[in-house]
């Protein structure tokens, strides 16, 4: 079996929320499917994210009781549907099948995950096909895991607690949002004695978060005084909740 490519959909392309019965509905699809995916012009499989023409299916499950069901011609896997009208065969739909029909896999692959690209929003990680995406490859030993907590909230807190100023909506922009990608991670005290907790990007980015709390500030500070510029950081959630902290094998030994 070969690795299907990867295509991100249009930016412009919007879906509705996708509901359990619009899951089940689209899952259906899977069985009994040959009259259904054989001459369709998109299939799509949301086991790997490979996008198809349904003649490029070359293996079918005999099924006793039905028609033919098909096996996708990049995993193997019974996941072939061919969508509708509402949820159409692109990479934030199968994405979010994926997540839901294939949970414990997918979250096996975030646990085992030592890279993945960078994306913008959740919106954004389901477009590129990110739950696909995960990279295993890179050696690394783990050091810590912490959990995320955005920096503007602290912006915020003033406006929260001032009843005469009712506090704004959340507001989430794309533009200032970042998941994915390995960062670099530091911690200290600056000139003034006030802790601080970065994290940078390959691009020189500053990312709006800290660590959740006094004992995962404390872990971070310990880890960058004990691997320097050699700490590393991979947000391993589409909802920029956790990462995992680590370094590359060859600097451990």
């Amino acid at each position: 079996m070969t690795s299907p490519s990867i295509l991100p959909d249009d930016p412009s392309l919007c879906i509705p929320p996708m509901e359990s019965d619009d899951e089940n509905e689209l899952n259906s699809q899977t069985a009994h499917n040959r009259a259904m995916v054989e001459y369709s012009a998109r299939c799509g499989c949301f086991h790997c994210g490979g996008i198809f023409a349904g003649n490029e299916v070359a293996q079918w499950l005999q099924e006793d009781d039905g028609e033919d069901t098909a096996l996708c011609p990049y995993c193997g896997v019974d996941a072939v549907i061919v969508g509708n009208e509402q949820y159409p065969v692109c990479m934030m739909v199968l994405s979010k099948l994926y997540m839901h029909w294939f949970g414990k896999e997918y979250r096996q692959r975030l646990e085992a995950a030592t890279d993945m690209p960078t994306c913008g929003s959740h919106g954004d990680y389901l477009r590129k096909g990110l739950p696909s995406l995960t990279n295993h490859d890179r050696k690394i030993t783990v050091v810590g895991e912490i959990e995320l907590f955005p920096l503007s909230v602290y912006d915020r807190a003033e406006e929260l607690c001032n009843e005469s100023h009712p506090p704004r909506p959340v507001e989430y922009d794309d533009v200032d949002v970042y998941m994915g990608g390995v960062v670099t991670v530091h911690a200290g005290f600056d000139e003034h004695g006030y802790y601080y907790c970065d994290f940078i990007t390959g691009s020189g980015v500053k990312l709006p978060y800290d660590a959740w709390n006094d004992v995962q500030q404390d872990l971070v500070l310990n880890l960058s005084r004990q691997y320097g510029d050699a700490l590393r950081g991979i947000i391993t959630d589409s909802l920029m909740h956790h990462m995992r902290l680590f370094i590359d094998v060859d600097v451990a030994e």
